[in-house]
This record gives structure tokens, sequence and C-alpha cells, in this order.
């Protein structure tokens, strides 16, 4: 069967929540589509496929997100002939924010080398702009209106319609059964960890809660300094009560045994150790506490059954209601479950299959190794996310609040996997720069005893959030210069300790150093690398980019 191949590289998930609204709208037209994430997808398949459609975000320093990675070093060999794609219709949809740097540099580099491959494009990029008066949606609606107009014209899917056709009713994509029949779940390679320790590093008068986590790792492969660890959380226990309440769902059936089945053939069923009953589900496999997106309100007023409500959740679903989305959704940080109990007549009425398309599944978060390589244990800094908004309830990040709450003995799923960073052999010198949690795979390289080189520290205060201050002095081959930014009346940054120790880092620059940059993605990586350019000029920090002479791991 002739079908549309959708390709996603997603790192918060909004390129993902696209690409299933894509494979959705391919449904209502008679399409069948198959949607993956783009390392999931069989790439030795690729020259058998007739359309493509790419959706892909941006991430950090003008990365390519991680689930996308091992599929563009495929993509970057030399060996692959120019026309390897010929015959290949694509299309290539960005995800950025024009106010960062490299805006769109994913996509843009994505579309390039398709096209040197032969691949035929269907439009030209679509590079989505969350600074747009319409947000993404200010790209997204125009690149989908063309992309279908020229689908329907290569005449690949005879009973493709250019409109969605409104007989059509929405399957979902999965549906709980509670009978009795094999089991089908993914094994993805999680494994439950427990946990040794999780202590507070921070000052108890110190604003922030900042964490060290310790987990047990037998019979688990080690890792190497870079790596990160793939935490899959669940819901506090407070968000999933809301939820519950709004759902209005009895106890018999929320803890009435249940499996997952595949209704979409295309899609991979979720991990086994989410599912068993329906409170489960709420619990550990649907994201309840992440800012509604725009097909929520849309999913929701499909299923809605109360006319009010129903015109209310199409108003945020538009267009043109994208002001009045973002103050009520994500100027307040409301979640999905507080949304939830908003929208009662609509929430109550819900049958249990459609929070499949409703709702979206909890991603695993990835945390940089903060341990030196151990056979039997793996250290996490976790800088536990809560601040006030609107909304009465303080507002907590999933992942780090989970994490912040563990007890000794507690289990958590997790796996390591490859990070951004690749280190050099230990006799090349570098120089690393990682202020507040960003320090965590610094600690890994210089403590596993063969690499030297300076380290760049940046936190509030010396005796506040200066972490593992009192390890540092142990560690041979490394010199630590921290940037005390509230210690002294003018605020000290990493920056400003970087250019008083200019001649040090040219002098190692010189040598042949290496350079990697961990931390948040606003201002520090840009006043950074300014004083690296001040130092060594545009074209060494160009080509020092394009060689991995200077790496990047950031976050927003």
């Amino acid at each position: 069967m002739t079908s549309i191949l959708i390709l996603y590289g997603s790192e918060t998930g909004t390129a993902q929540d696209l690409a299933e609204s894509m494979g959705r709208e391919c449904y209502l037209r008679h399409i069948t589509a198959r949607v993956y994430d783009m390392d999931e997808y069989e790439l030795g398949c690729i020259t058998t496929e007739k359309v493509i459609l790419f959706i892909v975000s941006t991430t950090g320093q003008g990365e390519m997100p991680p689930n996308m990675r091992r599929m563009w070093r495929i993509l970057l060999r030399k060996s692959l002939k120019p026309d390897v794609l010929k015959g290949v219709h694509v299309a290539v949809l960005g995800l950025g924010d024009s106010s960062y740097q490299k805006y769109n540099f994913a996509a843009k580099k994505l579309y390039r080398r398709l096209f040197q491959l032969g691949a035929v494009t269907l439009t030209i990029p679509g590079l989505a702009n969350d600074q747009h008066e319409l947000g993404i949606d200010g790209a997204f609606i125009p690149w989908k209106k063309e992309v279908w107009k020229e689908v329907k014209k290569l005449d690949i899917f005879p009973e493709m319609t250019l409109d969605p056709d409104p007989a059509i009713k929405i399957r979902t994509r999965y549906r709980f059964f509670y009978g009795e029949g094999a089991e089908r779940y993914q094994d993805d390679g999680y494994v439950p960890l427990k946990v040794i320790s999780n202590r507070r590093v921070t000052s108890e008068g110190h604003f922030q809660d900042t964490r060290l986590i310790d987990f047990e790792m037998p019979s688990y492969p080690s890792y190497k300094p870079g790596d990160v660890l793939m935490v899959r959380p669940y819901n506090p226990t407070e968000t999933l009560q809301i939820a519950l309440d709004a759902l209005g769902y009895s106890d018999e059936l929320l803890d009435r045994p249940t499996r997952i089945l595949n209704n979409d053939p295309y899609v991979k069923p979720p991990p086994c150790f989410l599912v068993g009953t329906l409170r489960k589900c709420l619990e550990r496999l649907w994201d309840l506490q992440q800012i509604p997106k725009r097909s929520f309100f849309e999913m929701l007023a499909y299923y809605s059954r109360d006319r009010a409500e129903k015109e209310r959740l199409k108003e945020l679903a538009s267009p043109e209601g994208l002001d009045d989305l973002l103050d009520y959704a994500n100027r307040s940080r409301r979640t999905t479950a507080e949304t939830l109990r908003d929208f009662p007549a609509s929430a109550k009425n819900l049958p249990p299959d459609a929070l499949f398309e409703i709702l979206t599944f909890i991603r695993p978060r990835a945390f940089s190794i903060a341990s030196a390589p151990s056979p039997s244990h793996v250290e996490l800094l976790v800088a536990k996310v809560e601040y006030k908004s609107r909304m009465s309830d303080a507002r907590r990040g999933l992942c780090s609040t989970f994490l912040s709450r563990l007890k000794e003995g507690d289990e958590v799923y997790c796996k390591i996997r490859p990070g951004t960073f690749r280190f050099p052999d230990p006799e090349v010198p570098v120089i690393c720069i990682g202020p507040g949690t960003g320090v965590a795979p610094f600690r890994s390289l210089f403590g596993h005893g063969s690499s030297k080189g300076l380290l760049f520290f940046g936190c509030r205060g010396e005796h506040s959030d200066f972490y593992f201050s009192d390890e540092w002095k142990d560690i041979e081959g490394v010199e630590v210069i921290p940037a005390f930014s509230r210690d002294t009346e003018k605020k000290i940054y990493v920056q400003h300790k970087m250019r008083e120790r200019a001649a040090d880092i040219k002098r190692l620059l010189e040598a042949g150093a290496s350079v990697f940059i961990a931390g948040s993605a606003g201002e520090m990586p840009k006043a950074v690398s300014e004083v690296l350019t001040e130092i060594q000029g545009e074209e060494w920090m160009k080509k020092a980019e394009e060689t991995g002479g200077i790496q990047f791991e950031t976050w927003s």
C-alpha cells in the first residue's frame, strides 16, 4: 500500500505534535500515513518512499535534535551517491525562534542535504518562527496547504481529497482492551534503577533546590564522560488528582486491569511498565503537567458534546485565537490537568480511548551524567524547577519535581545514551565552561582522572551553590576558575573570568585544546563565544564549530 512517510526530529515535543497532526490530516484525506521519529525509521528503505514530510526543530546552538542525529550522520556519508533519493518527493518544515542566532539551522541543513542527494522538493522549506504574530502557525498553515496541493498533483493516492472529508471519523491510534490476549509492548531499553541517595547540594537558605541523586546500576553497561541518562518521570500526585477529578472516571474503571492495542499498525506500543490500569496510564503515560498545545484544544473540541465549551475550545485551537491561547495557557503556565478541570462538561464525557488523541505521552528527559564512569552507580545533578505565575499554585517542572521527591529505595526507569559532547583523547587539553548544573558532564570528565585543562564554573555564591567545591582541589589535572555573580557588588560571570585568563586560553587553544560549553541556552553561550572570538578571531571560531573544536550542550 502506498503511504506518506512523516518523520520528525523533536526535542520538546512540538515537532512530534505537528507530525502526528499531519498524520491525522492524511487519514481525513483518505491517505495512509506512517509517523516516526527520524532515528526509529530504517533508513535503508528510504529509496522506496514516494513522499516524505520532515518536521524538524533546532536545538541548542543550531544542532539537530537528539532523535534525528543517527539518521543525520548517515545522510552525511560521502559514500552516498548524488542521485540516491531520485524520485523521492520531500517537504521540510523547520521549527525555530528568530531571536536565536542559528534560526532553523537544522531544517535548512537537512533541506540542502536532501536536495544534494537528488530528492524532488515539493515546496520550499517552511520556516516556522515562535516570534511570528501567529506563532508556528504563521508558517505551518501555508506550508501544509502547499504540501497537500503538490501531493494531490502527483496522483499517487487515487482516493485522496484536497480537503479533509467531513464524513470520516477520527480513529484513535490505540485502544484499551480489558480481555485476555497476547501482550505487545515495545522493549525500549529502559531498566529500573534504585535510588541510593538524594541529597540537596545548595545551602538551605538558597532559593534553588538542587539535588545530587545517586542510582545503583547492577548489571548495567558502564558509561563514559559526556553520556546522558534518560529518565522516565511520572506526574506529581497533586496533578494526577486534578485530572482524576476532572475526568470523573469510577474507581472500578480506573483500576480494572487493561492493556493497550494498536488501531494504527504504524505506531509503536508504549513500554509495558507504563501500562496496567487506566489510573497507571494517567500517572505514568500521559503528560498532565505540560502546557497544552493547540492540538489538545482541537481534539478536545472534536470529542466535546457541550456546545458552549466546544465553541470556546475551537476558538483556542484556531490560528486567529493564538493570542487568546497564549494568554490562557502559555502566559499563565496552565497545565493540561488544570485545563481539563476548566472544561468540566467536555472532560466528564470523554471515553478513555479518546485520551490517546487528546493527551501526549510523557517524554523521557535527558540529564548529563555527573559522576565519573562506574560499573555500580550513576549520579545526576538536577535543579528543581519551581516558580510562580498567575495561577494560585506554584508551577513545577515535571521531571525535576519527580526526581527531587525520590526517596532511598525508589525505582526509576532509565537508560544511558550518548550525549552531545565528544571529548578528545586524554592527551588533548580541554577548556570547559559550565555554569550551574552545566558543570555535570565536566565532573564526569575530570573525575575520570585522565583529562587536563581549565574549568570555568559560574554560580551565585561561594557558599550557596558552588557545586562540588569540596572535591575540585583533590582532582588532578583541572584548574577550576569560579565566577560568583552575587558575592560582589558588580556581577561576575564566566565570560568575565575568561577574559582575565585570555592568555592561558590562547596558549591552550594554540596547543590544540578543545572547548566545551554546557548550560542554559540564553545569553551565556553567546557571551562565551564572543570572548573566544576576541581571543582567536572569527575564522578560528568558524573552523572550530565545523570541526568539533568547540562543542555546545545547551538547553532552554
